[in-house]
């Protein structure tokens, strides 16, 4: 690390807590519905929610009991655990941690990085994939799903890179000294979070025959956790493996929804059905919209599929 990487990162960290704190101009209608109401919004912003079912739990008084050790107040209109609040945080440690870099204070920097894993250990890394996710799959305007794309990505490499820089681990290539292994548990949905922030190319996804395959590839993994952190569903788990290991591994399995418009491959069923759990388990109409393929969903957006239908 160095003070024109900690930089970059609050920066980054603080242009993300601006756009999740209040409505881009012109998009105050869609800003409503993701994440404030009238009714039920698509993605609650708030820890509390996600973790706890409720909203000011006891992620929201852990997270302000940080803030005031590091003498800082939420704005009045947001709760503490909102993710705009979470995200300035994480840009306010990256600019402590850059002052450091540049004073010469490698203790106070590296402090402030274990402060930064810390928090995305415990907090903000925990349930920002399933608020990215609830918007993503809401056919939001660009702006929020890019928005989400952006979040999910740089929070996700930036637990690497922290980690990576904790235990020495080099990011290009995999260590030879030892060897990894990758497990999943049945809560995976192959939702391929893992496959895209694998810097190394470890893990793959492969559709074929009606099925999605989750594949690791042990001699190319190089340990840096970086899937079981960004799990949404903690499904991973990485460990080292007792020797070296050559052939590739199937992780995971499931069979792939059909789209109900073209009846192309669509997404794994597993992924579909989390959705719909969390989302609207009985609605069979969104069921139908979440299973079109991509090429539909551009061809249909704005249409209703009873309309399309007739």
């Amino acid at each position: 690390m160095d003070v024109d990487t900690a930089r970059a990162r609050s920066q980054t960290y603080a242009h993300l807590a601006e756009a999740f704190s209040r409505p881009e101009e012109g998009l105050e209608v869609e800003y409503a519905r993701l994440f404030v109401g009238p009714g039920r919004p698509i993605a609650y912003p708030y820890e509390s929610v996600h973790r706890e079912g409720r909203v000011m739990g006891d992620c929201a008084l852990a997270v302000r009991s940080l803030y005031s050790e590091e003498g800082l107040i939420p704005e009045a209109n947001l709760l503490p655990d909102h993710v705009a609040v979470e995200l300035e945080f994480m840009a306010h440690l990256a600019k402590k941690e850059a002052e450091a870099w540049g004073e010469g204070e490698r203790d106070d920097a590296e402090k402030c990085l274990r402060q930064q894993e810390m928090f995305l250990g415990d907090h903000l890394g925990r349930w920002l994939p399933d608020l990215c996710q609830g918007v993503l799959a809401s056919q939001a305007h660009p702006f929020y799903a890019d928005l989400a794309h952006q979040a999910w990505d740089h929070v996700a490499r930036d637990v690497a890179r922290i980690r990576r820089w904790r235990e020495g681990a080099v990011a290009t290539s995999a260590d030879t000294s030892c060897s990894w292994t990758v497990s999943v548990t049945d809560q995976c949905t192959l939702c391929g979070s893992c496959t895209q922030l694998c810097e190394p190319r470890a893990l793959s996804l492969t559709t074929e025959d009606g099925e999605t395959r989750l594949i690791l590839a042990p001699r190319v993994c190089d340990g840096c956790c970086a899937c079981e952190q960004w799990c949404p569903e903690r499904a991973v788990t990485v460990e080292r493996a007792g020797g070296s290991q050559d052939e590739s591994v199937v992780l995971r399995t499931a069979r792939v929804a059909t789209c109900p418009r073209c009846g192309a491959p669509s997404v794994p069923v597993a992924l579909l059905d989390r959705v719909l759990a969390r989302a609207a388990p009985d609605d069979a109409g969104l069921r139908r919209r979440l299973a079109l393929c991509p090429k539909c969903k551009v061809i249909l957006t704005g249409t209703s599929l009873a309309e399309e239908d007739q």
